[in-house]
């Protein structure tokens, strides 16, 4: 592994995502010493069997409920379970705005708020097994049930399996925000919730690992040649994210003719970490950006600038999706009190200026470039019309305590402008 760039490799950041790859590492590494993964990873009965005590048996059948039915780890951790992205809005959340605080959605400190939300705040996407869907809520089920599965803190599996494993000297896992951790106001440039700065708290499952430039290429060049990892990756068992990229357990998969290269992002209120390992070079590279757009070029020091298309096998869920999808939309426009001009609501301490719109079957936002999506209503919410005329993640309208009018959309809350014309 080479670190490439000129930022400063013993600089601690909060690594984002990249928490989630390791959460599933580490839970995985935990089952491997009981069990064969190669015959639990598709058994939809597993996860029961595992669940002993009501603490576990209780969380697990609230997600099953969520869901639908039964779920396998592959599942949850190739984001194919329908799970939606993150939480949706709750009421102390809004009543924290109005009161003229940032908007703080990855900070849940206490156990009883958390699993309030878990009950009350999650909307599905798709039913089990139908179509990829990045989600935090997939990593925050994962994390918490092993807790409560084997009575352990997951700071302890990421102390054995991660930090002592690699001997990595400058790493921690934390539920709460370092001092000496690297932040920067990212909020003018990304909505993405990750970018608040905060303590983690029960998000800590997928955002809670800080790291460097200097232990990250460390363990990923140890990483990729685990046991563990291999089943992480394992090709012939991965799905279709795109037509061009596929997700293993919890882990980005590109393909260029016989070679195949791992990588993952994580973006965070430090900035935006990428790696990415060639398995035909046999080398791979790590850095650091403020810029998510440009941390992609990355691949370029592989001398790819595209991958090939995603193997016919990988899209077998998503096809049948398709075939079978039922097209249950109805013609119900957004209200007319929630249409007009938004502004983002403040994430740090950055204004933004920019002015979002809310019309009467779209909405326009930053993704992170201004995009303006339709909007159909499904299964009892408005919700964005996929490229492919799927009706996928949900989007919320709610009232303050005054005439004041919200729309969250992907953990991103926005508040109309008084007086706005339509």
């Amino acid at each position: 592994m080479r670190i490439i760039g000129s930022v400063d490799e013993n600089r601690l950041y909060c690594a984002g995502s990249f928490t989630k790859l390791l959460t599933t590492y580490v839970c995985l590494s935990l089952l491997a010493e009981q069990h064969d993964l190669t015959r639990i990873l598709d058994d939809e009965n597993f996860l029961d069997a595992l669940c002993l005590n009501p603490q576990a048996k209780n969380f697990l059948g609230l997600f099953q409920t969520i869901i639908g039915n039964k779920f396998t780890l592959r599942d949850i951790c190739t984001y194919y379970a329908g799970l939606p992205y993150t939480f949706d809005l709750a009421p102390d959340e809004l009543s924290s705005v109005e009161h003229g605080d940032p908007f703080k959605h990855h900070s849940i400190l206490d156990e009883e708020t958390f699993l309030y939300r878990c009950h009350n705040k999650i909307i599905p996407v798709y039913k089990n097994r139908c179509k990829f869907h990045y989600s935090e809520v997939s990593i925050i089920f994962l994390g918490y049930l092993f807790e409560k599965i084997f009575n352990i803190q997951i700071e302890d599996l990421f102390q054995r399996y991660v930090i002592n494993q690699f001997k990595l000297t400058q790493s921690q896992f934390a539920r709460k925000r370092p001092k000496n951790v690297y932040t920067q106001d990212l909020s003018d440039k990304y909505d993405y919730p990750s970018i608040a700065i905060l303590d983690h708290g029960y998000f800590c499952y997928s955002n809670g690992y800080y790291t460097t430039l200097h232990d990250m290429k460390i363990l990923i060049g140890q990483l990729v040649h685990q046991p563990i990892f291999q089943h992480m990756v394992d090709i012939k068992h991965a799905r279709a994210v795109s037509n061009r990229i596929l997700n293993g357990l919890t882990i980005e998969i590109r393909i260029v003719g016989d070679d195949i290269i791992y990588g993952y992002e994580g973006l965070s209120f430090s900035g935006c970490n990428i790696w990415a390992y060639s398995t035909k070079q046999q080398e791979g590279y790590v850095t650091f950006t403020d810029s998510e757009e440009e941390a992609y070029d990355i691949y370029h020091a592989f001398g790819y600038t595209d991958f090939d298309i995603v193997p016919e096998y990988t899209q077998d869920i998503y096809k049948t999706f398709l075939k079978t999808y039922d097209n249950d939309t109805q013609a119900k426009d957004i209200p007319m009190e929630y249409q007009g001009n938004y502004h983002r609501v403040r994430i740090n301490e950055k204004e933004l200026d920019i002015t979002f719109r809310v019309g009467n079957n779209f909405i326009v936002i930053r993704n992170p470039d201004e995009v303006k999506y339709d909007i159909v209503y499904a299964n009892n919410a408005y919700r964005v019309k996929s490229k492919d005329q799927t009706a996928s993640t949900s989007v919320g309208f709610s009232q303050g305590n005054g005439e004041d009018r919200y729309m969250i959309f992907d953990g991103t809350l926005y508040k109309k402008i008084c007086n706005a014309h339509k």
